[in-house]
């Protein structure tokens, strides 16, 4: 498949990553075994860490503090400005996302043309919207309320077709706007809920903020604030057309489970592609396309292993960190506790503070090691649990495992009957003091029986 060219068509999207001809067949490949993209309603909280990446939150930090600067000349013309080149980077964020580049670290802007003048375009847009709205006036209060619902609605179906476009007309044209709306279908309604609510939220933030700030600081915390909600709303919209793709008639890098109906040859799975990459000496590539696939899928277990093992390659121990903590989330929200051992182990051997994104995951994977007669291991792993995180919820859990092992395991029963007793007394009405009054009958019993002949 030759390279891509920069030229975009109408209701189609072009553009590819730069590189050699064997990588870019490869980003264009499709994948045959990835699961379906998540819906957006899944995704919330990576919308909201969205624009806590390098990029976005370098763009909301400068442009935040040119307009304090510029507050001291010439405020409006500074503010303008500044959020002039703020949503030309919100139409690249929904551009990007669109066609499932999902880290917003590896944007490039040079590869889409007519991008900057979308501000301006959007900004016509209002205009001949507003002058609707008031020639809909004068034809009475109905049908003023009528115009009025289907603008508000028919707005991110509007910058839609305006970012896939790049034309004012394809973003008037209510016929547009309304064909994109009943192709995304019932969760285009639930699109404009949330953008709702993002911007409720916004404002109310901001009225949350304001009181406890000095006077200076609030143009640039208010400034800041919009920002943050303007890009997740954006990366939103964008990640709908992603969803959306096959529909909407858009091309993108690695579309999840969507086999060829043109009677070419079969799509690479994702393993055979990045293996290709890898053997020719594209690590980069190959860590682009992993990437890519596990945070379209975030929930898949393959996905995730894949793009572990290539940042383990590729040495990237930063990213390798990261991803590895969410990676163990995943596999003990889904039971898999051996995997998660391992992956534990692993991550261990190369950073000795590793630790699991929630102090809560430490008690499972306590049991793990249990289960391949770890005790010792165990024990070191819960050892000041409490002390660590005091008034956490699962110290009483903690302390029956410490005192199961301890006797059941390790044979410690004057240990274990102390820390029971110690459980019973801080916490008499823990659901744990049934098994906890069980364990200590035992000890008990077995303390009573005279030693064998």
């Amino acid at each position: 498949m030759a390279q891509q060219s920069d030229e975009r068509k109408t209701h189609r999207r072009s553009g590819r990553r730069a590189g050699s001809d064997e990588a870019q067949t490869v980003f264009t490949m499709q994948e045959a075994d990835a699961p379906d993209i998540v819906p957006f309603w899944q995704r919330l909280p990576e919308f909201f860490r969205y624009p806590l990446h390098a990029e976005p939150l370098t763009h909301m930090v400068f442009w935040s503090l040119a307009m304090l600067v510029g507050a001291l000349f010439s405020p409006r013309f500074v503010q303008l400005v500044a959020w002039l080149f703020f949503i030309r980077y919100a139409y690249e964020v929904l551009d990007e996302t669109a066609i499932g580049r999902l880290d917003p670290d590896k944007y490039h802007v040079s590869s889409a043309s007519g991008r900057d003048s979308l501000p301006y375009k959007q900004f016509a847009i209002f205009v001949a919207l507003i002058f609707l709205l008031a020639f809909a006036a004068r034809a009475g209060g109905l049908i003023y309320g009528a115009v009025l619902i289907f603008i508000l609605l028919s707005l991110p179906a509007s910058v839609i077709n305006l970012t896939m476009t790049r034309s004012f007309w394809a973003g008037v044209n209510p016929l547009a706007a309304i064909s994109v709306m009943t192709t995304i279908g019932l969760p285009y309604l639930a699109l404009c809920a949330f953008l709702f609510l993002l911007f409720a939220s916004d404002a109310t933030l901001l009225a949350l903020l304001k009181p406890h700030l000095p006077l200076w600081l609030i143009m640039p915390v208010r400034n800041f604030v919009d920002m943050y909600f303007t890009l997740i709303m954006f990366h939103m919209m964008g990640y709908v057309v992603y969803q959306n793709h096959q529909a909407l008639g858009i091309d993108v890098l690695t579309p999840p489970n969507n086999a060829r109906t043109d009677g070419g040859e079969a799509p690479l799975s994702a393993e055979d592609a990045i293996g290709q990459l890898i053997g020719a000496g594209q690590i980069e590539e190959a860590l682009d396309l992993a990437e890519d696939a596990q945070l379209s899928a975030p929930d898949d277990l393959r996905a995730n292993a894949r793009y572990h093992k290539l940042l383990a390659l590729a040495g990237r121990e930063d990213r390798l960190r990261e991803h590895a903590r969410t990676y163990l989330t995943l596999l003990l929200d889904k039971k898999r506790g051996d995997e998660a051992l391992k992956l534990f182990d692993e991550m261990r051997a190369r950073d000795a503070d590793f630790a699991p994104e929630q102090p809560a995951q430490l008690l499972p994977l306590a049991r793990a090691l249990r289960g391949r007669r770890r005790f010792k291991e165990a024990l070191v792993l819960l050892k000041g649990f409490d002390k660590r995180f005091p008034g956490h919820a699962d110290i009483p859990a903690v302390y029956l495992f410490v005192a199961q092992v301890l006797s059941e395991n390790l044979h410690q029963d004057a240990l274990a009957q102390q820390i029971l007793n110690g459980l019973l007394a801080r916490y008499p009405d823990h659901p744990v003091r049934i098994e906890a009054r069980q364990l200590l009958a035992v000890i008990a019993q077995m303390q009573a029986k005279p030693p064998a002949q």
